[in-house]
Formats: structure tokens, C-alpha cells, sequence
């Protein structure tokens, strides 16, 4: 009993936060959209795609849609995109879901409206940018879909 009593305090005391990401891969012909974080955010000036937290109560899709009009002020229609890849992180006492969608066409221009850096680039020389070690899965992934097509 006493095991037990202390193993549950423990649970209480290591308790992790999870909080629910979504992050879109803004595919145009071979070039892929990567920005930077603004400069008052945790890891500011490393990349990622772009996208952010899911709010309460809210679908990862609807979140998706927000951010990026939030963020590159472009609307996009949800049923184009594609779902890529699923995991966790686990920062600190944070652990992330980071959830990562494709998306080949939207509407409007994009702008860094959180004064942020964009870059098209080729996903071969993604490794030439200071890339969120989060990213890594997802990296390797879209390497194996678009750089190593299946014969």
C-alpha cells in the first residue's frame, strides 16, 4: 500500500504537459517552405515549418487553417491537404505531439506576418539551415517520399 501511495505521488510531482502541434509542409514544384522563429520565441532563428499549437477545444485541421493564415496569410483548403506523420517529443517537463500535414496549393501570397525569415528551398539542402532537431522525422521522411522515389 505504502508502494503504491508513493508511486502515484511520484506520477503527480513528473507529470508532463502535452500540448498538440501542427506544422504544414508547403510543397511548390521542388521547393519546399521553411521559416524561421521569431526573435522573442523558444529556439528563435532555428527553422521549421510552419504551423503551430492546437488550441483547446480545437480540430488539428481548423488549428492548421488558423496558423498559417496567423502566420504566411494564406488560406488553404483543407481537404488538399495531406496527413504525413504523427510523433512525440519531449522537451523539458513539455512533451509535444507534433503532427505534420503536406499542402501542394493554397490561396494568396504568402508574408511573414510574425517577422519571421521564409526560404524555398530544396529539400537536399535543408541540412545547410539550423533545422529544429524536432524536425528530424520529418526530414527523413519527406527525404524518402521526394528525393529517393520508388523505381
Amino acid at each position: 500500500m505504502i508502494l503504491q501511495r508513493n508511486i502515484f505521488l511520484l506520477m503527480q510531482t513528473t507529470e508532463v504537459k502535452i500540448t498538440k502541434v501542427v506544422a504544414c509542409v508547403l510543397k511548390k514544384k521542388n521547393f519546399f517552405l521553411i521559416t524561421s522563429r521569431p526573435l522573442k520565441k523558444t529556439y528563435s532563428g532555428f527553422y521549421e515549418f510552419p504551423g503551430g499549437k492546437v488550441e483547446r477545444n480545437e480540430f488539428h485541421l481548423e488549428a492548421l487553417k488558423r496558423e498559417l493564415l496567423e502566420e504566411l496569410s494564406i488560406k488553404i483548403n483543407i481537404n488538399k491537404l495531406i496527413f504525413l506523420k504523427s510523433y512525440p517529443v519531449i522537451r523539458r517537463k513539455k512533451k509535444l505531439i507534433l503532427n505534420f500535414f503536406l499542402l501542394n496549393s493554397w490561396n494568396g501570397i504568402i508574408k511573414p506576418l510574425e517577422n519571421q525569415e521564409i526560404r524555398w528551398i530544396k529539400l537536399e539542402n535543408i541540412r545547410d539551415y539550423k533545422v529544429l532537431v524536432s524536425n528530424k522525422k520529418i526530414i527523413d521522411l519527406l527525404g524518402s517520399l521526394f528525393l529517393f522515389p520508388a523505381t
